[in-house]
């Protein structure tokens, strides 16, 4: 095998790998979009358990398209939702849609991070009745930056979500990860994040998590993260995905 097609393959994997980093795994979202007209796309289910209940996504399809230079979008399907109250019957049903829309505006320099304008908005697609929709629209208005130091990087920011479903609350959230690109394939993260009340029932929290991506080829990788309330609202969440992304830049 000769040493410019090692060199190629090298260069293609390096790449996958750091403009892979969306942050799909943890709860803080990353600034950097899906590079133009490349695509990935990964089967997740997550966890969020508290004190009133537990909450599923089992499974969930997400996919995050490179639509244009430094612009992104996302998709989320809940393919089923299952909501399992204290003291309240259990239920499997479909979820609320997701979409989302990446703009980032500013490109990292010397001393400059890196920033990115990143709305999410969930569609009442689920079963209000089961537990598993929300009744109404909700909307996050978030800003993310990040700047990057070697295998080092640091993304930090936060918004504002909308809920205008009738016992629920609009609320502030922000928080901060610090992944490191252990090797060319695996990349570890801890992070904080922190939200107001979500409801009556389910107060404030603030986060710790870990986590983070394993690419077994230049196409397919798996997301992990696990973790738990430090403060508020005592929480455990989790998350665990598998995918595959291609593109123009596919060396297959």
């Amino acid at each position: 095998m000769n040493d410019n097609f090692l060199l190629r393959v090298n260069l293609i994997f390096t790449f996958l790998s750091q403009s892979s980093l969306q942050a799909t795994e943890f709860i803080v979202d990353s600034p950097v979009p899906t590079p133009y007209e490349q695509v990935m796309m990964d089967i997740n289910a997550s966890v969020d358990h508290r004190k009133s209940g537990t909450g599923t996504r089992l499974p969930a399809l997400e996919t995050q398209i490179g639509a244009y230079p430094d612009v992104q979008i996302r998709t989320v399907i809940p393919v089923a939702v299952l909501n399992a109250p204290k003291e309240k019957r259990s239920a499997y049903h479909y979820g609320d849609i997701g979409i989302g829309f990446k703009y980032r505006f500013l490109h990292e320099t010397k001393w400059c991070p890196q920033a990115a304008f990143y709305p999410k908005f969930t569609l009442p697609s689920g079963v209000p009745e089961l537990g598993t929709g929300n009744k109404s629209w909700t909307g996050t208005v978030p800003f993310w930056l990040q700047k990057n130091w070697g295998s080092w990087s640091l993304t930090a920011g936060g918004g504002y979500l909308f809920n205008p479903a009738k016992h629920k609350y609009n609320y502030p959230f922000g928080g901060a990860l610090l992944t490191k690109k252990v090797t060319e394939r695996l990349t570890l993260g801890n992070e904080l994040f922190a939200q107001g009340p979500i409801s009556l029932n389910n107060g404030s929290r603030l986060i710790y998590n870990f986590g983070g991506h394993y690419y077994f080829t230049p196409n397919t990788f798996i997301l992990f993260s696990t973790g738990h309330s430090i403060a508020g609202a005592k929480t455990y969440v989790a998350f665990f995905g598998v995918g595959l992304t291609w593109g123009p830049k596919n060396p297959f």
